[in-house]
């Protein structure tokens, strides 16, 4: 066998691995709920019956950001819909996996990794949700308390939760969580925030869909995260 073709092999070997461990941590991210406490079943119960009450304020909320319409307004929220777009994470996750991987730099292949990570996860959680829901969008005049439930489209009935705030929350928590600098943090945090808004300021999400979204993937970057400075810990105890 030449170099060459060891080298091939390896790297077979370093994705498939990367591909069971997206599955484990798929499969060890939904058990989590059977090992709660008792306390946090009861926040979590707490948050199912209060969660429906922001469908009220969903259409005042509505009503607020479309009389703040500005130019400048438009340009802000027009990047931070750029932001919350799927081709950024994935555009992000192949040129820091690719170049680890053919460079043989671990770090830079776990960072893009964790990227895919918290996106898979997370973009699972919210398509599934999309489609039982069912929820019309706020443009489409049927009001804050109108869904079809278990439906896969059009998109029109596909609000709850948010997508591009799913996957801009997912990405920023990992980008985030590269650094304990206080301004690196505080820079993703933002353009999360901003996409949050404006979903909203498009008019196209309730305000409890982007809440609902910003939940499930700061959840899943919290996860990613720790299961990932967990592994590095053993990983330089071992060494």
């Amino acid at each position: 066998m030449t170099m060459n073709d060891m080298k091939s092999s390896g790297r077979l070997r370093t994705i498939t691995g990367d591909f069971q461990h997206l599955w484990n941590d798929l499969i060890s991210f939904y058990r989590l709920p059977f090992g709660w406490k008792r306390t946090t079943w009861e926040y979590v119960a707490v948050g199912v019956i209060v969660f429906p009450g922001l469908f009220f304020l969903d259409p005042h909320i509505r009503m607020f950001f479309a009389e703040i319409h500005t130019p400048l307004l438009d340009e802000v929220f027009g990047f931070a819909h750029w932001y919350g777009k799927i081709h950024l994470t994935l555009d992000t996750f192949v040129i820091l996996y690719v170049f680890g991987l053919v460079l043989q730099h671990e770090k830079l292949r776990i960072a893009g990794w964790m990227i895919f990570e918290a996106f898979a996860i997370s973009g699972i959680i919210v398509t599934v949700l999309k489609s039982i829901f069912g929820r019309w969008r706020p443009y489409t005049g049927h009001g804050s308390f109108a869904f079809v439930g278990f439906t896969f489209g059009p998109n029109a009935h596909l609000s709850l939760p948010s997508g591009d705030v799913g996957v801009a929350v997912a990405y920023s928590m990992i980008l985030a969580g590269f650094s304990s600098n206080k301004i690196w943090k505080a820079f993703w945090y933002l353009l999360a925030v901003l996409t949050c808004l404006g979903r909203i300021y498009h008019d196209q999400h309730w305000f409890s869909d982007v809440v609902l979204a910003a939940i499930i993937s700061v959840s899943v970057g919290n996860y990613v995260n720790a299961t990932f400075k967990e592994e590095a810990m053993l990983r330089s105890a071992a060494q």
